[in-house]
């Protein structure tokens, strides 16, 4: 935290220890910054004691795994909280935060992940509610052919075959869509195979990244049960159902009639194009392309019968079975979801489709994680042929399954994700690992059809790098919270998480991050004005489609009050039919 030429360094604590540290800071007059998980990725900033026309500064920094698909890189920089649906009934308590939406019995935590949203017609002359400034200092190690960005124009300065000073064309961007950046290697300067380590405490880590074999020769083209879900709820109104029946219907002309199918549709209800999977003949393929043709966004995002409805088991288990699910998962009750997905999949695959100008990007990725999938992003219409094209030909034929890591005999290792998944051309295995010490050989295997495929990777030639030890915890802390599903009781869980999280400086679910200036600065008779920071809407989305009349996306509390008003009628008729019946004339 910077108040003009002074610094205060944060430190990580145990979630409730860092809010009492703020809030006895914020009641004696002192300046304090605190940072708060939400959701892996909704965070609450809060800052006390900014005193007229001062500026106090608050400086984060995060790392992450830049993903490699389709032979580039990409990285995806969130800029706005996308209104969710939040299911279930209010609870009576007052709620924990400042948002829009009410704690109910399904998201407890409902109104501290639903930042207020502006309305459109309220915004700034300029249409930029929260500027923003971006600078990216790109050096991608290896030789490029290309930067680009499907979400913003930019301004590229080229300071070396790999460097780069990249900038938005405009600047103070609004805060209304997801920031993305793409850089393609040069051809022949991809990568293959890597493994990446440092050493952090008494122990080494890792993370390895393995490409898929190239070439055509194992491009078999398998018969497959695909289930398209699509998402239909308000949310999706405009440019985002727009991209999702385009996707859609490029998938379904792909299709042949070795091949079964269906499509499900969801909203506040879920409707599925047939009662279960059929051959994908031409007439039935002409059928759901008018089908999907005539769907349209409206209503809330009940996306667990859907799930249910999708995750259904084939009757034909000699079939590839993979569910296509295209949504910009707007939704609050993410880990019910995830729970589901686990106890349904079976021999299914999950893919998902994140549509839209800001989806709920953690979501997108840990349900294709926990469906053993992939995931792909659309932000713009011009870009659903290349991505689906590029999506639809990995899932035809997938380049390897069953794959294996052997590490050296003796040592004992942790590594995440656990639960290996099929590997599809064009996206890399990456995988973190913890041992006392990493050397000797590593051997990955895998099947290519009726081949068996391996590699070896020395592991002490692996190249130095800051930062692994923490990606490592953050997937053992994503694991550890779904050990609550698995029977693990959340005393025990959270107990764990503190102690990963506190071992390797990160904001968790049960750790904040918290500065605290010791001088107050406030005078004790000088009254504190509270403010919370709106949200714009996500571009794109269409404001009265999501909060109202009738709420949507949003929340589902107005349709319960008109619901509520109908059965008043109703039963007030009924009355008075009973009373006229009783008080005839004979």
């Amino acid at each position: 935290m910077r108040v003009g030429d002074r610094l205060v360094q944060g430190v990580i604590k145990e979630r409730q220890a860092a809010k009492r540290s703020y809030e006895q800071a914020k009641a004696r007059g002192s300046r304090a910054a605190l940072l708060e998980q939400e959701r892996p990725n909704i965070f609450t900033t809060s800052v006390a004691n900014i005193g007229p026309r001062e500026t106090v500064s608050v400086e984060i920094e995060y790392q992450q795994a830049v993903r490699y698909a389709d032979g580039r890189f990409s990285l995806r920089f969130p800029l706005v909280v996308a209104p969710r649906y939040i299911p279930g009934l209010p609870l009576d308590a007052s709620p924990g935060g400042s948002g829009w939406a009410r704690d109910t019995t399904q998201v407890p935590d409902a109104a501290r992940i639903t930042p207020p949203v502006l309305h459109p017609r309220k915004l700034p002359d300029d249409g930029v509610l929260n500027p923003v400034d971006i600078a990216i200092e790109l050096d991608a190690g290896i030789p490029l052919a290309d930067v680009a960005s499907s979400s913003h124009d930019l301004r590229v300065e080229r300071r070396s075959e790999r460097a780069f000073r990249i900038t938005p064309a405009r600047a103070h961007i609004a805060a209304d869509r997801d920031f993305t950046l793409d850089w393609i290697p040069k051809q022949g300067a991809a990568p293959y195979a890597a493994f990446f380590r440092e050493r952090h405490g008494d122990a080494d880590y890792g993370l390895l990244m393995i490409m898929p074999p190239g070439g055509d020769a194992t491009r078999t083209r398998l018969p497959r049960e695909v289930v398209f879900v699509i998402d239909t709820s308000g949310s999706m109104a405009g440019a985002s159902i727009e991209q999702a029946r385009e996707a859609l219907m490029l998938a379904l002309r792909r299709l042949t009639p070795t091949d079964r199918f269906n499509v499900i549709e969801f909203n506040s209800v879920t409707r599925a194009f047939a009662a279960e999977a059929l051959p994908a003949t031409p007439a039935r393929i002409r059928r759901a392309l008018a089908w999907v043709a005539a769907l349209q966004a409206q209503g809330g995002t009940e996306m667990a019968e859907a799930l249910r409805t999708a995750l259904t088991a084939s009757r034909d288990p000699h079939l590839l079975r993979q569910v296509i699910f295209l949504t910009d998962a707007g939704v609050g009750n993410e880990t019910e979801l995830y729970a589901l997905i686990r106890e349904r999949l079976g021999d299914s695959r999950l893919f998902t489709v994140g549509i839209g100008s800001a989806p709920n990007g953690y979501f997108m990725r840990k349900a294709a994680e926990v469906g053993r999938g992939t995931y792909t992003y659309i932000g713009r219409t011009d870009e659903v042929a290349r991505k689906m094209g590029e999506l639809y030909a990995k899932l035809e034929s997938p380049a390897m399954k069953n794959l294996r890591v052997q590490w050296p005999s003796g040592v004992a290792v942790e590594t995440y994700p656990t639960r290996l998944p099929d590997l599809y051309h064009g996206e890399p295995l990456l995988l973190t690992v913890r041992a006392p010490e990493l050397s000797g050989p590593l051997r990955v295997e895998g099947e290519q059809g009726a081949l068996r495929w391996s590699q070896t990777l020395p592991l002490r030639h692996g190249v130095p790098n800051a930062g692994i030890a923490r990606l490592w915890a953050r997937a053992k802390i994503d694991a550890l919270m779904d050990g609550v599903h698995e029977g693990r009781s959340l005393e025990a869980v959270k107990r764990d998480v503190i102690d990963v999280a506190l071992d390797h400086d990160l904001v968790s679910r049960y750790t904040s991050l918290v500065a605290v200036e010791q001088m107050p600065v406030r005078p004790a008779d000088a009254a504190l004005k509270p403010g919370v920071v709106p949200n714009q809407l996500p571009e794109g989305w269409v404001h009265e489609a999501v909060f109202g009349p009738l709420p949507q996306t949003a929340t589902p509390a107005a349709v319960h009050r008109l619901a509520g008003a109908i059965a008043l009628l109703l039963a007030a008729l009924l009355y008075f039919l009973s009373w006229r019946r009783a008080h005839a004339y004979p």
